[in-house]
Formats: structure tokens, C-alpha cells, sequence
């Protein structure tokens, strides 16, 4: 499995000014063999590369794609960004919602000059993802949804934690490395040996601090079990891929069913093995089956 991110490996490092908001992301830039400069919206007659952007999900990073960039960069510019609030971007204290998550991708799509591009999302980013490509249909050419949040009923318990507001800001404000660490090995990975230093540092670094602590609490108090997916999903008229681990824990597979039901054009790929995060422990798997789905 490839290490998400550390120091030495910051190729493709990058900031931008989103609003007002200091934005860490990812980006590979054009594929090699792509037009020199020109870019996803490229004039007729050119043909633009393909370009993939990738949405993390709740207390998620950028760098949680990064280990799908050397099977999919080749033949796309892969984007990943750090959600404002999370990881490695800017904090503010703010009202954070579904609906400001979709219209800040929107600017940050267009700071970057993208046109039209591949939607990845995972977990809470497949939510977004799905209220992002009903609201700008236009801007989106297929969409990839792994172990997506929404529907209603899939948060089971974590709802009603969510809501218990002194809870929550007490409860991360206490989270340290050896918390994120059994979380990752009991919930979020399959195999617990996966889970390494790296990783563990990737997912702590927007909750060790207590500006992480705050923004993640407002963002669990006013997202999860918020905005649901039903009603939008039979209006996405995108082609869909649904990938889902055989074994995740925290989002039960059992929901993959009413994902597909739900979509007009959607397939599902189930990950053997596999826990929560395909693309974490499953990446060369998971890019084979993003990459078949786009060369359809």
C-alpha cells in the first residue's frame, strides 16, 4: 500500500486562496502526452486531458487518493483537496453545510481553471459529491461515489452522537494519535495491519489541534444525518459507479443495493477484503475499477 503522504513526498503539493481560505490540495497536473497547457476546458479542437477530482470524507484528507495517482495519473490530472475545516487547509469558524462544501468545490474548480470533470467522492465527500452533481450537472462528466454517506437511516447510531453537541467538542478535544489509531484498525481498515504511522498522521492532523478539534465538531454537529441523499439520487442523470469494501464497518455494504436502485445509471464493484477506504487499502484495485469505468 502506498504511504498517503510525508514530508519528503510533497511533488505535488499545492495552496490556493479559495474565498478567503487557505486551501491545501493535490494536483498531478496535465497527464503526460496531454496538449501542453491547455487546460480542462480547452478550446474546440483541442482535446482537453481528462481531469479527476477527488473528495475526501468525514476527518478525511487530500492524501487519502494519493496512493490511486500512479495507477491513474498517467492518463489524467488527478486534484484531491483538503475540505476547508479539515486536514491541512484553513479553520475558519463558520457555518459549515452540504450545501457550503458543493458551492466551495464549484470555486475551487474554477480557481483551478477545470472544466468538466470526474467526481470521486468517499464517505461524507460521495454526499457531497451527489448534492454537487445534481446542482452543477454541467461541470461533471461521470461520477464515482465509495462508500458514500447519505441516505437516510445509514448513520444508524452516529446521528444521534452527532447531535449531542457538548459531547462532541469535549470528546475531540481529547483525541490524540492512540485514538485515531484503534479507530483506523477497528473501523476503518479491514486489516489492521495496514494501519501505519503515516496514515495514522494523515488522519490526525486535522484533529490535534484544538482549531481542528472545533472545526470538526461543527462539522459533525451540522452535516451528519443532515441534507440526505434519497430524493436527489434518481435525478443524477450521470453514468455512476459505486465502489464499496466487502468488510466496511462503519458504512454496511448493505446499503450498496438502494445506492443502485436509487441511481438511473449506476453499477456497483464490491472490494473483497476491503474495509472502508478502498482507496487506502485496497488502491490498485480501486483504480482498476475507476479506470475501467471512465474508459467505458
Amino acid at each position: 500500500m502506498a504511504t498517503p503522504l510525508s514530508a519528503a513526498d510533497d511533488t505535488f503539493l499545492r495552496w490556493r486562496d479559495v474565498d478567503g481560505i487557505a486551501v491545501r490540495y493535490l494536483d498531478t497536473g496535465a497527464p503526460s502526452g496531454a496538449p501542453s497547457g491547455a487546460p480542462s476546458g480547452a478550446p474546440e479542437g483541442v482535446e482537453a486531458p481528462r481531469t479527476i477530482l477527488f473528495v475526501h470524507g468525514y476527518c478525511g484528507a487530500a492524501a487519502n487518493f494519493l496512493p490511486l495517482f500512479p495507477f491513474l495519473a498517467p492518463s489524467a490530472r488527478c486534484v484531491a483537496v483538503d475540505l476547508p475545516g479539515c486536514a491541512g487547509s484553513a479553520k475558519p469558524d463558520i457555518e459549515y453545510s452540504i450545501a457550503f462544501f458543493v458551492d466551495f468545490l464549484d470555486t475551487f474548480r474554477r480557481k483551478l481553471g477545470m472544466g468538466r470533470f470526474v467526481l470521486v467522492g468517499h464517505s461524507m465527500g460521495g454526499q457531497i459529491a451527489a448534492h454537487y452533481a445534481r446542482r452543477f450537472p454541467e461541470t461533471v462528466q461521470k461520477l464515482v461515489l465509495v462508500a458514500p454517506d447519505g441516505l437516510s437511516g445509514e448513520e444508524r447510531g452516529w446521528r444521534v452522537i452527532a447531535r449531542l453537541d457538548p459531547l462532541i467538542e469535549a470528546g475531540l478535544a481529547l483525541t490524540n494519535r492512540s485514538f485515531v489509531t484503534i479507530a483506523l484498525r477497528t473501523i476503518i481498515f479491514h486489516d489492521p495491519a495496514l494501519v501505519n504511522p503515516d496514515l495514522v498522521d494523515c488522519f490526525a492532523e486535522g484533529l490535534l489541534t484544538s482549531e481542528g478539534a472545533h472545526a470538526v465538531a461543527l462539522i459533525t454537529r451540522r452535516i451528519i444525518g443532515r441534507d440526505p441523499v434519497d430524493e436527489l439520487l434518481p435525478r443524477i442523470q450521470h453514468e455512476t459507479l459505486v465502489i464499496w469494501g466487502e468488510n466496511d464497518r462503519l458504512l454496511s455494504p448493505r446499503w450498496a443495493p438502494r445506492y443502485i436502485e436509487l441511481l438511473p445509471r449506476a453499477g456497483l464493484r464490491v472490494v473483497p477484503e476491503c474495509g472502508h477506504a478502498p482507496m487506502l487499502e485496497k488502491p490498485g484495485e480501486t483504480a482498476a475499477l475507476i479506470g475501467e469505468f471512465l474508459d467505458r
